[in-house]
């Protein structure tokens, strides 16, 4: 994650026709690349340390970008081959490491990998890339910087050297103020009039022919040095907090042009208009995909493409990359930075609704309160802007969270909306909403969406309870700063958080907004104003570690249909799960779903998409003609819930006579509900009285893979505490599997087998931190094996 003021925040436009839903990307193809990429880069490096570096010019540019390209994928610092290339790096301090192009990238491997240790050698870097500025007022070089020092420029060391200084303020080295000023103007001064940025710049503006390596280029760089220079949507004056104040958008219509010009000339085959160092271009690539916030450049799918076109260039012999330009070391280090930074988990998407900016009062809002849960998560990660009006439900659900914010509510299409939001929730998504103080308009509109996503009754916005697990999710909150939360309780949890227009003097979008990450020299906000961001950024730490549990996934892990759509109407042969409708409200309607497409999908069976529930007949629903028996049709039944429920005599006798003639029942109690747990064992002692109710031995074959499933030992059970700081903490332990059943001794079968630990909340993707039960990992395996039982024994 970047550390960005996103000032001017690049509101990208969507085209009128959707982007073509693609291919899912193999998260196994692209470790297994990488893998053999890393092996390939471990087995060139030379016993001093160093990679590929030439004789007199570049001591330490190949080392570093090898390095650095190690770390992002994931090696730790005390890997033998990170520590040997640190140790080479270390050899050439300042001016020893050769032109700018190895001093700027021996600087962001200082910072990437061992910031605190190197924090000495990264100052003087830092002085030293400040000295070798251009800085000639006037001339059309001014601000940048060439391979060495002096008075001509290129704008890919300038890249670089830009890429230096922002890694180190992140590090915690400061940047002058006229440094940055300077560059900020050279970026603005070499785009060309099309809105693409050439190799070198002209006399009187403008730089050279347009190349779409760059373009990327300049698009990043314009907007870290626009970020270091520029106030955003909210700031601090004379210790007092001031939101909603008007931002700039000169540079925004800039970098706007930029990516324009990138979307009509989008490649991942070729560096566009250049022909050369195509994987230079897609490194740049990336990074603008990154720092935009955005799946789509134009129509095109940045990160599936490029991951597509790189999987297809690796060499399969020897595992590198190599194409056209660049070093067969360099190339593979960029083809290694594409694919680990670019499939970073999203945490969150900012909604883009109406054409107007009232949704981005506080266009950094949402990127600050990421890089505040990647420092404290110690996990890199990104977020987007969603246009919710044009994307598709698929395309939401790329997000575990979506924050809509706003001063007022756009006209829009709320049917429309609201039939998208109810399928991304059903499909585990969670929903922040923040109405700034003077917003009634946004106010309205949003509680009238959510009655639209929720009409059925129980579902309104209530006020979350003092003892709701939000409030300790990650970080305690000074009583002073405490604010009124809503929300929407569905399925397994609360799946929307509402902060309304009259919660505070400050909405969470402002301080999140003025917070400083990372902070830049000595400046410090008074004591009081801290405590308020504090409060502010543990308030949103708390719903965003309570919506994704602190588990999220790579982008290539999520696939590009959620749901998968049957176009064959014959349903004959296919494998039916249906929810046993008892009369009580069905908490998690999709965890019987998710198992059958995890059976389609791991064991090859064919089964039925959609959702479906059986009435179990005796439970009054009003009417003078009951429906018919359906539980013939469905030969396995799920069946469960948070609450304590009672049968009726009708119900018991139908569930029996279903049960006897060769039905199966495979229930678990939500959450591990003690109510649900004491309930179910009661009836079915009531349904069966002449039957024992007993614990399933370890050594039952439904353990085992006798039926094509999987030898189960220990399975992980998720279980909270809290910590000495108050702090609610999810951890996994192993433990052997507890299920209960009742057996037809006379057939040898379980007819019902029972979990007293959640598998639905597992199942359905929307465990939250409250909820005790299985991994889905191990909910998917034992339920597996629990279906597969139950088939074999038709």
């Amino acid at each position: 994650m970047e550390k960005f003021r996103f000032f001017f925040l690049v509101l990208l436009s969507w085209a009128a026709v959707l982007p073509a839903v693609g291919q899912d990307i193999d998260p196994k193809k692209v470790q297994k690349a990488m893998e053999n990429g890393i092996a390939y880069l471990k087995k060139q490096q030379k016993p001093d340390g160093n990679w590929d570096e030439h004789a007199g010019g570049e001591k330490c540019g190949a080392t570093a970008l090898a390095v650095l390209a190690l770390k992002s994928c994931g090696l730790p610092e005390n890997d033998p081959a990170i520590e040997k290339g640190m140790q080479y790096l270390r050899l050439f301090p300042g001016k020893d490491a050769g032109r700018n192009y190895s001093l700027a990238l021996q600087t962001m491997a200082f910072c990437a990998v061992t910031p605190v240790k190197d924090l000495p050698l990264i100052r003087k870097n830092v002085q030293l890339l400040e000295k070798n500025q251009v800085g000639t007022i006037g001339k059309e070089h001014n601000g940048g910087w060439h391979y060495t020092p002096g008075n001509s420029s290129d704008l890919s060391n300038s890249q670089f050297s830009i890429l230096a200084f922002h890694e180190a303020e992140r590090a915690g080295v400061s940047v002058s103020d006229a440094a940055w000023k300077s560059a900020l103007r050279y970026w603005q001064e070499t785009q060309n009039k099309s809105g693409a940025w050439g190799y070198t710049p002209m006399s009187g503006g403008g730089s050279s022919s347009p190349r779409g390596s760059m373009t990327c280029a300049g698009i990043a760089s314009l907007i870290i040095t626009a970020s270091e220079m520029n106030r955003g949507g909210a700031s601090v004056n004379g210790g007092k907090i001031v939101c909603l104040q008007k931002t700039d958008r000169k540079i925004a219509d800039q970098i706007q042009a930029g990516v324009d010009w990138l979307a009509k000339n989008f490649s991942v085959t070729t560096n566009p208009q250049a022909g050369t160092y195509h994987l230079y271009y897609l490194y740049a690539l990336e990074r603008v995909g990154r720092m935009t916030n955005q799946r789509f450049i134009g129509q095109h799918d940045w990160y599936r493409t490029g991951t597509d076109k790189i999987l297809a260039m690796q060499n399969d012999f020897n595992g590198n990359w190599h194409g056209n330009g660049g070093s067969p070391v360099s190339d593979t280090a960029f083809a290694l930075l594409f694919l680990s930074k670019g499939r970073r988990p999203v945490l969150m998407s900012k909604i883009q609704l109406g054409s107007k900016d009232s949704w981005n009062v506080h266009p950094n809002d949402v990127n600050n309160i990421t890089l505040f849960a990647e420092k404290e998560w110690k996990l890199d990660m990104t977020w987007q802007i969603i246009d919710a009006e044009r994307a598709a439900a698929d395309h939401l659900s790329q997000s575990p969270v979506l924050y809509f914010s706003g001063r007022n509510w756009a006209e829009t299409d709320t049917d429309s909306l609201a039939v998208k939001l109810r399928e991304y929730v059903d499909q585990g998504g969670f929903i922040i909403g923040e109405a700034q103080p003077d917003s009634k308009s946004f106010d309205t509109g949003f509680r009238t969406l959510m009655q639209k996503v929720f009409p059925e009754p129980g579902y309104e916005l209530t006020l979350l309870e003092k003892n709701h697990p939000i409030w300790s999710a990650e970080k305690t909150i000074d009583p002073e700063y405490l604010r009124p939360l809503e929300g929407i309780q569905y399925g397994c949890r609360t799946c929307v958080v509402y902060i309304p227009n009259n919660a505070a003097p400050h909405s969470l979008s402002c301080l999140w907004e003025v917070a400083r990450i990372y902070q830049r020299g000595t400046e410090h906000y008074p004591p009081a104003v801290q405590r308020q961001i504090d409060a502010g950024l543990g308030i949103g730490l708390n719903i965003l570690a309570y919506a994704t549990s602190r588990e999220l996934k790579n982008k290539d892990e999520i696939p590009e249909q959620v749901v998968k759509k049957q176009t064959d109407a014959d349903r004959r042969g296919r494998i039916f799960l249906p929810v046993l409708d008892y009369g009580a409200p069905n908490p998690a309607p999709h965890a019987p779903q998710n198992l059958l497409r995890y059976l389609e999908s791991e064991f090859k069976m064919t089964v039925e998409h959609q959702q479906s529930s059986v009435l179990l007949p005796g439970h009054d629903r009003g009417g003078t003609n009951p429906p018919p028996n359906p539980l013939a049709d469905y030969p396995v039944l799920f069946m469960h819930g948070r609450s304590a429920f009672t049968f009726t005599d009708e119900q018991r006798k139908t569930l029996r006579q279903h049960l006897e003639r060769g039905g199966f029942l495979f229930a678990n109690a939500i959450c591990s509900a003690k109510g649900f747990q004491d309930s179910f064992t009661k009836e079915m002692k009531a349904v069966f009285p002449d039957l024992e109710f007993q614990k399933i031995p370890p050594s039952d074959p439904v353990f085992s893979d006798n039926y094509g499933g999987f030898k189960i030992e220990t399975l992980d059970i998720r279980q909270t505490s809290r910590s000495p700081d108050k702090k609610t903490v999810t951890h996994t332990r192993p433990m052997q599997p507890e299920l209960y059943g009742l057996r037809l001794t006379a057939e040898d079968r379980w007819m019902v087998i029972f979990s007293p630990y959640d598998v639905s909340c597992a199942l359905e993707k929307a465990s939250s931190i409250e909820c005790r039960g299985y991994t889905q990992r191990s909910a998917l395996q034992l339920s597996a094996n629990i279906v597969l039982y139950a088939v074999e024994h038709w």
